[in-house]
C-alpha cells in the first residue's frame, strides 16, 4: 500500500517517454504544478505550452541523473521496462510505468483542486481507475 504525500514539483525535471492520452493527462498535471518537462516521442499528437518535446526514438542515453523523475509511457511493454531499469541505474528519484504498477514507485492520483484545496485520490493498489474516477467526480462536486 502507497503512502499519500504531497511534494513540491516546482522546476522538477521531468522527462516522459512516450506521448500517448495517458501521458498527455499527467503531463498537463505536472505542468500545472510547475515541473521542467521533457517528452521523448516517436510522433507528438497533442500540443501542450511550456514542455520541451523531441520527436525521435527513445535509447538508454536519454535517461540521466538530471532527472527528478521519469515516467515510461509508451504503447511498448518491453520498452517502458527498459526505461524504468535505465531510471533506476541512474537513481532517478521517482519513476512510473504506465504498463506496469509493480515497476513504479509513486502512482498518479485523480487530482482534483480549487481556490483553497489539493486532493488526490487513487484506489488503494492502484488499478481500479475507474472507483477513483468516480469518487474525484463526487469529490469535485462538493468542492
Amino acid at each position: 500500500m502507497f503512502f499519500p504525500i504531497f511534494i513540491d514539483i516546482k522546476d522538477f525535471k521531468v522527462l516522459v517517454i512516450g506521448f500517448g492520452n495517458i501521458a498527455y493527462r499527467r503531463i498537463k498535471v505536472l505542468v500545472e504544478f510547475g515541473a521542467d518537462v521533457k517528452v521523448i516521442t516517436k510522433q507528438a499528437k497533442y500540443n501542450i505550452d511550456n514542455i520541451d518535446v523531441i520527436i525521435k526514438e527513445y535509447e538508454e542515453r536519454d535517461i540521466t541523473n538530471e532527472y527528478n523523475m521519469v515516467i515510461a509511457a509508451t504503447d511498448n511493454q518491453d520498452v517502458n521496462k527498459s526505461i524504468i531499469e535505465k531510471a533506476k541505474q541512474e537513481n532517478i528519484k521517482y519513476y512510473n510505468n504506465i504498463s506496469d504498477k509493480s515497476m513504479s514507485n509513486f502512482y498518479f492520483p485523480a487530482v482534483i483542486t480549487n481556490e483553497d484545496i489539493v486532493c488526490g485520490i487513487i484506489s488503494q493498489d492502484g488499478k481500479n481507475h475507474k472507483a477513483a474516477k468516480e469518487y474525484s467526480i463526487k469529490l469535485k462536486e462538493i468542492l
